[in-house]
């Protein structure tokens, strides 16, 4: 190559770079956009970007619906976890929406299956390593399924239960009295019978009949919450059945009473009792059995009762002036 030639191709270069540099600063120029074409494979192969642009088109919308359908299933999943732990506690405590309103929750029969629940698991527990201790929490586990038995065979309200227990107590102290006085036993034999049969803890059935009821106690969380919820507001009431129907009641003219008709329940249900609705005649309209915590939160209920009362009595003064 001579010299003339070298001086024609810096020629043509001088004049390509005088030319981009008249072109203004809105035109950018291949030659000016910092890349080197002889260094870029994708401008010398166009067809290997063609077919890498194709492979990136093919393959991202296989990803996409895959990462969006994976995404709001564990969400779901999530969710509905976080439902069933937080359900026992929305259950007792009530639930607070707006300022105006409570939601309730009336107990299922099977709820009061909780104590065996937990006593089976938390004796299996400590008998498995303390094994000296089988026959007093198999008396201990007795007396918890006397006490749900009785439960569910018989309302003992507070008059009630004082009055079984003075008669027990003094069933008792007369036994005492004919045993030391005429040394003849009388509810000593029956102590000593029991006390010989020695009911011994078994661990695998209890934990067993522990994991079979926790079940029909599952279920019974499921049924307060489709068909055991009641919304009161200062106008009305509303009850909600899955699969059924909603029911609206107005509260023009009803009183509210509280009535803790069994004590033993009251204890399952953590201050549980009746919510009753009645009319001028004290007669009752309306009655809602094993509200759960109902003592707890009969304040805020009340405070919206109350709230209903004041209303009425506005609008009966302001007919009462015109």
């Amino acid at each position: 190559m001579n010299a003339d030639d070298k001086v024609g191709e810096g020629g043509r270069t001088s004049d390509a770079a005088h030319t981009g540099n008249n072109l203004g600063p809105d035109h950018v120029s291949p030659g000016n956009s910092g890349r080197s074409p002889g260094l870029d494979a994708d401008d010398q192969n166009p067809w290997a970007k063609h077919a890498l642009e194709g492979h990136a088109a093919d393959k991202q919308p296989s990803d996409a619906p895959r990462r969006g359908f994976i995404k709001p299933a564990f969400k779901a999943l999530g969710q509905f976890v976080r439902f069933m732990v937080t359900l026992p506690l929305v259950l007792i405590r009530g639930r607070r929406g707006n300022l105006d309103e409570v939601t309730v929750y009336s107990a299922h029969p099977s709820f009061f299956l909780w104590p065996l629940i937990v006593m089976g698991f938390v004796c299996s527990f400590i008998v498995e390593r303390k094994p000296e201790l089988t026959v007093f929490f198999g008396w201990l586990y007795v007396w918890v399924l006397l006490y749900f038995m009785v439960t569910l065979l018989y309302d003992f309200s507070a008059r009630k239960l004082a009055l079984w227990v003075l008669i027990f107590a003094l069933i008792w102290l007369a036994s005492k009295y004919v045993e030391d006085m005429k040394n003849v036993l009388v509810l000593s034999a029956a102590f000593q019978y029991l006390a010989r049969l020695q009911p011994r803890f078994d661990p695998g059935t209890a934990t067993v009949l522990s994991w079979l009821l926790v079940l029909p106690w599952c279920g019974s969380l499921v049924h307060m919450a489709l068909n055991g919820r009641k919304k009161f507001t200062p106008n009305e009431i509303g009850e909600f059945h899955f699969a059924e129907g909603s029911e609206l009641t107005d509260r023009t003219g009803l009183r509210f009473r509280t009535k803790y008709r069994d004590v033993l329940e009251t204890l399952l249900t953590f201050g549980g009792g009746d919510l009753l609705a009645v009319d001028n005649h004290q007669n009752v309209i309306k009655r809602w059995d094993n509200i759960i915590g109902l003592y707890f939160f009969w304040k805020d209920l009340d405070r919206i009762l109350h709230q209903r009362a004041v209303m009425e009595t506005g609008d009966d003064q302001k007919l009462g002036g015109h």
